[in-house]
């Protein structure tokens, strides 16, 4: 909730320009912004209902729950995505990125992961690319 909180700090500092049509350059990280914040508090209550929840059953946790290196090892796959979207491009960054989450969260490699991550990356492409027209920067190689 931290990190979304000082995303959106920096995102009220994007000047907003009169030539702007009616998305500015400041709404898609807003947004995001608070997509950020409802994960956090989503997983901060999750992480309070599973605590009880070990406390009442007294069970220990199970490996595949929430550990702090776990949630640091999706973020370091969610900052590749930054160098590999200057480097090759919204749409093959976010297919990567979506596969690589993919695998992380243990998904057999698969045509039908391929599958997914090309659609969602696509859906991606469509959503912000052509439905709301937001201009995506060139990368180095496409």
């Amino acid at each position: 909730m931290v990190i979304a909180a000082l995303y959106f700090a920096a995102t009220v500092q994007i000047p907003v320009s009169t030539l702007g049509g009616a998305v500015g350059p400041h709404a898609f990280p807003t947004v995001l912004a608070f997509l950020l914040g409802i994960i956090g508090v989503s997983l901060s209550l999750r992480s309070l209902f599973a605590r009880r929840l070990v406390h009442t059953k007294d069970h220990t946790p199970s490996e595949s729950e929430a550990k702090p290196l776990r949630a640091l090892g999706m973020l370091g796959i969610g900052a590749l995505y930054i160098p590999f979207a200057w480097l090759f491009g919204y749409v093959p960054a976010l297919f990567l990125l979506i596969t690589a989450i993919a695998l992380y969260e243990r998904a057999a490699p698969s045509w039908r992961t391929a599958t997914i991550a090309m659609g969602g990356s696509l859906l991606f492409w469509l959503l912000f690319v052509v439905v709301l027209g937001v201009r995506q920067p060139q990368s180095i190689l496409f």
